[in-house]
């Protein structure tokens, strides 16, 4: 146990990298300062959350349903817990690509896997301090509960992301297991780990559609108004083992509140136990080897030689590089790349499962003229554009992706503005291939009118550049060259919550003035679109200038 404990803690500030204790005198350090910033930043959400937990609770206590939203609130932390674990689960333990250096140390195979899911459900743990801990704490106090209430939502939450990461390791484990028959490591990595996804999402929704398809909106309505929390059933249908916890908390003053939490604690270990046991035989199969590569040799005619070293500008040659280190290298892809396809996707899940909801929606969308609800959605549609382009990491870690490497790009002949600037379009490049999806679906779907969705596409060009331009400039200022494997330079490169944060605040103002303005819809545009313009003007400029000073201070 203590072994496991000390490589959880390597593990962990192996994967900290920058961020471990600061040896400067006078300033707060940095390991210190982010935890501060984050829980700053999300501070606003957690709020609306527990107000949002505290109406649903006022409006279902009077029909005795209030158990519901505990059960509701456990199974979607569960569902996210699992949708964020199977990014977790492919990042530690497939392109961390460590175990070969950690099995020769005297370690237990048990040791090795224990050590890796414990990182991933501490990273698992902030996940739920934004998501699970105001519920639990406003459920509480609205409900007076007493003090073995807060003993089981303790371990309620230390327990909850046991069962859905033991599944999305079984799912990663199982695609990966088939490394050994692959030629090419790279691409399989890069296949499998988007498979592994890809199958994640589609269970999550079909478990959705089975849920709403087990029950008629009558028999639903008769349940909710029956009382005695008979609602917790259907709420908990999605993830049936957290009823167990949520029984726990609501019979808190009971002996079979005691019993409900032992349940729920003792079939999380048993789980995990069944996974650090089936995990000795297939996990260290589909591992080894993951780092080998294989490489054709192709011979080349003189035309296609031409044809390949053919003469073009500093600044496509630069941007074409990115694309292809971006498109071939799995961390880089499946971070960046993919998290961008993947919002679409995590926006179509409700719509998919619930028909219902995008009909209603779509419905909404007629009332658009009215009171200023335009402008709103206009500039809702700006801040939503600004929190995904900046959540992600292309730009924001463009120049951490060069490594020990980074001094190659002080010795080519190429200026450093055409540099830079190639790496803020392979950011916006990106990053607009998500936001056209966002649209369309939008379109299809929801039918917003036409004319609202070419407003929104006008506004997304320069609210995705202004995210890569701060990116960049988050980068320039803090790189991170050191690492050792690809996944350090982007899943633990801390620069893009950095970049996070400026857009979401940035998105947080561009909101308020709106809301004050009032507006029309076109003169709305018309004004977003000049604060847009001319930041990213106001960025680009400090770019060329003193972000080439900042680029030669840069050293490795």
């Amino acid at each position: 146990m203590n072994k496991t404990l000390a490589l959880t803690r390597i593990l962990i500030k192996n994967g900290s990298g920058q961020f471990s204790k600061s040896g400067k005198r006078g300033k707060l350090p940095t390991h210190i300062l982010l935890p501060i910033l984050l829980a700053v930043a999300l501070l606003p959400f957690a709020s609306i959350l527990g107000g949002f937990v505290a109406f649903l609770y006022d409006g279902l206590k009077p029909i005795g349903q209030e158990g519901a939203v505990l059960g509701l609130g456990l199974s979607i932390t569960s569902l996210v817990v699992f949708m964020f674990g199977i990014f977790y689960i492919i990042t530690v333990f497939y392109f961390a690509q460590d175990v070969e250096y950690l099995l020769p140390l005297p370690l237990k195979p048990s040791q090795i896997v224990s050590a890796k899911f414990l990182t991933v459900l501490l990273y698992e743990y902030l996940t739920q301090l934004v998501l699970l801990a105001p519920l639990l704490i406003v459920f509480g106090v609205k409900d007076g509960a007493g003090v073995m209430y807060y003993v089981y939502a303790v371990i309620t939450f230390l327990a909850l992301p046991i069962l859905p990461l033991v599944v999305a390791s079984v799912v990663a484990m199982a695609i990966m297991s088939f490394s050994g028959v692959a030629r090419n490591k790279d691409r399989f990595r890069l296949i499998g780990g988007t498979v592994a996804v890809l199958f994640s999402l589609g269970l999550n929704l079909f478990i959705q559609r089975s849920v709403r398809s087990t029950m008629t909106p009558e028999e639903v309505q008769n349940m909710l108004l029956g009382g005695g929390n008979t609602f917790l059933d259907l709420a908990t249908r999605s993830v049936p083992s957290v009823k167990l916890a949520a029984n726990a908390m609501l019979k808190e003053a009971e002996l079979a509140g005691l019993a409900f939490i032992v349940l729920f604690a003792g079939f999380s270990v048993l789980l995990y136990v069944a996974f650090a046991l089936l995990a000795q035989t297939f996990y260290f199969k589909g591992v080894m080897g993951m780092s080998e590569s294989s490489a054709r040799r192709i011979q080349l005619s003189g035309q296609q030689l031409d044809k390949m070293t053919v003469q073009q500008s500093a600044v496509r040659s630069m941007l074409m590089k990115e694309l292809r280190i971006l498109l071939r290298t799995p961390p880089y892809f499946l971070n960046c790349v993919f998290m961008t396809l993947m919002w679409p996707i995590i926006m179509l899940i409700p719509l998919l499962s619930q028909p219902d909801l995008a009909e209603m929606l779509g419905q909404a969308s007629q009332y658009l003229d009215q009171g200023g609800i335009g402008s709103m959605v206009l500039a809702g549609g700006v801040g939503v554009f600004l929190f995904i382009s900046g959540a992600n990491a292309t730009a924001s870690t463009s120049i951490s992706r060069e490594g020990a490497g980074f001094f190659v790009l002080k010795y080519i002949p190429v200026p450093v503005p055409h540099i830079l600037t190639a790496k803020v379009m392979s950011g916006w490049l990106v990053t607009m291939i998500g936001t056209i999806l966002i649209l369309g679906a939008a379109y299809f779907l929801i039918h917003l009118p036409i004319a609202l969705i070419l407003l929104l596409l006008m506004l997304a060009v320069p609210a995705t550049l202004f995210t890569c331009l701060t990116g960049v400039w988050v980068d320039l200022f803090r790189p991170v060259l050191n690492w050792d494997n690809e996944q350090k330079a982007v899943k633990q490169n801390m620069n893009s919550v950095f970049n996070l944060l400026i857009c979401v605040a940035f998105a947080g103002l561009l909101f308020f003035l709106v809301s004050r303005l009032g507006l029309s819809l076109t003169m709305t545009a018309i004004v977003l679109m000049l604060i847009l313009v001319a930041a990213d003007l106001l960025l680009y400029r400090l770019l060329q200038t003193k972000g080439q000073i900042w680029f030669t201070k840069i050293e490795n």
